[in-house]
């Protein structure tokens, strides 16, 4: 893991210092150095149901950390600085920081081939809605976006209600009936069997 990554995952996180008691930052930490050996990300499975949710996904704000290091962006290299601008005074270029706003960030790096199966959905092309869906929670609940990059299904919060979904964060589904937003969502995905004749 790189230097500037381990930078942000010391304030974009939260848990308690390793070296100091009662420390809810990692006290002795200094770029360079090895994060986790000043400081313990908190987790369900350890017991922090307030800031996390049971499929460990964050639920707070200045997390970020916790849900990247969960995340395929991990595995690939892909950084905070790949996609955020560090700190700026003044305003920065888009809300969020990044160097291109929204979805227009993701197209970056991916290229999207076609709009059919899961891509057919009526936000096609808003990467960021469901792939980020806003889960987390810093002034109001849902206004910060997850940052593992996985879509969250109806089924997950069948699963588990206290788990929110990427379709009802969105402000069409946001009533829907789960399990027929699931239904939907299993017939979308379902690439339909050939029904032409063979060749004679």
């Amino acid at each position: 893991m790189g230097v500037a990554v381990q930078i942000c995952g010391s304030c974009h996180n939260r848990g308690k210092a390793t070296k100091h008691e009662g420390a809810g930052w990692p006290v002795g930490y200094e770029p360079g150095k090895a994060l986790e050996a000043y400081y313990k990300s908190t987790s369900f499975r350890e017991g922090d149901t307030k800031h996390i949710y049971a499929n460990e996904f964050s639920k707070g704000h200045h997390q970020q950390y916790i849900d990247w290091v969960q995340s395929k962006h991990r595995a690939e290299g892909v950084t905070c600085t790949s996609c955020h601008y560090v700190h700026q005074i003044g305003l920065a270029p888009t809300r969020s920081q990044t160097y291109s706003a929204g979805s227009a960030q993701c197209m970056q790096c991916h290229q999207l081939v076609n709009n059919n199966l899961a891509h057919s959905i009526h936000s096609f092309g808003n990467c960021v809605g469901c792939h980020m869906p806003r889960i987390a929670e810093s002034a109001e609940s849902g206004d910060i976006h997850s940052h593992v990059f996985m879509a969250l299904l109806p089924s997950d919060t069948l699963n588990n209600p206290v788990v929110p979904n990427s379709c009802q964060t969105c402000h069409k589904h946001r009533k829907e009936d789960l399990k027929e937003l699931q239904a939907a969502w299993d017939r979308l995905v379902k690439l339909p069997k050939p029904a032409a004749a063979g060749i004679q």
